[in-house]
């Protein structure tokens, strides 16, 4: 068996879906793609040749928007589990990429390459956390996820612990990340920089079509989770003791 399988979801962006599984299928690193296609209509279906070359594919019709990468998390049963956003096309080498890093760091909960530290208020905001020659600590990976998938059981504990679950398209990513670092005490971190471009896991960045990130309210939902898992117990790294430095010298790089 592969160590990693990769998880897409094809809702309204059918042609990204199609590059994406193409590169999955030519990395260094063989892997096992699954695809959820939650698709709502025709027109939005992948194409026959696409189907045919994944090695995994659920298929439902309620949307449960970015949370649809979970919902079958009980056939997950690779070591490793990468989830990647459907608008950025990966690396050859990406997969290489992760499964060399998680070896070398060990313990971990989530693995990313694009992550963000909350500010000293509390409130989150966009901006990027530079990478650097070593694993750099984050509050939160977004957009691309590498987890030990024996961990995952902490995304269903947590949403329970919080009572997450009166709002339908849910913060994947922020609730991946925080029920980790609640539910089994590991963090995020952000992978060394690799000058290859091939173990990107956004080589290029492709259409941005029907994105949630879009949406007027995208900022206030993900405050709105964060400041509901604050209250839970949750701690930002800026505000736990053993992180403070961390923060401040990754700062002192970004200026």
């Amino acid at each position: 068996m592969n160590s990693v399988e990769v998880v897409v979801i094809n809702w309204k962006r059918p042609a990204n879906v199609e590059r994406i599984v193409a590169a999955l299928k030519a990395q260094t690193e063989d892997c096992t793609v699954t695809v959820c296609d939650c698709h709502p209509s025709a027109e939005f279906s992948l194409a026959d040749a696409t189907l045919a070359s994944v090695d995994r594919l659920y298929r439902w019709r309620h949307n449960c928007g970015a949370y649809n990468r979970y919902v079958p998390a009980g056939g997950y049963d690779h070591p490793y589990t990468l989830f990647l956003d459907d608008d950025m096309l990966p690396g050859l080498r990406c997969v290489e990429h992760f499964v060399r890093n998680a070896r070398e760091i060990e313990s971990f909960g989530v693995l990313g390459q694009l992550g963000r530290i909350l500010p000293q208020d509390g409130v989150y905001r966009y901006g990027e956390v530079p990478r650097g020659l070593a694993f750099v600590e984050t509050d939160l990976v977004v957009r691309g996820y590498f987890v030990r998938t024996s961990n995952l059981w902490c995304v269903g504990k947590f949403r329970w612990m919080i009572n997450y679950w009166d709002e339908p398209m849910q913060e994947d990513d922020l609730l991946l990340c925080v029920s980790l670092r609640m539910c089994a005490g590991l963090g995020c971190y952000l992978t060394p920089h690799d000058p290859d471009v091939e173990t990107l896991m956004n080589k290029e960045e492709l259409s941005r079509e029907h994105a949630v990130s879009m949406r007027g309210d995208h900022l206030d939902k993900r405050r709105d989770f964060l400041r509901r898992a604050v209250a839970c117990g949750w701690v930002p790294l800026r505000t736990r003791s053993d992180g403070r430095e961390v923060a401040s010298m990754i700062l002192t790089e970004s200026q």
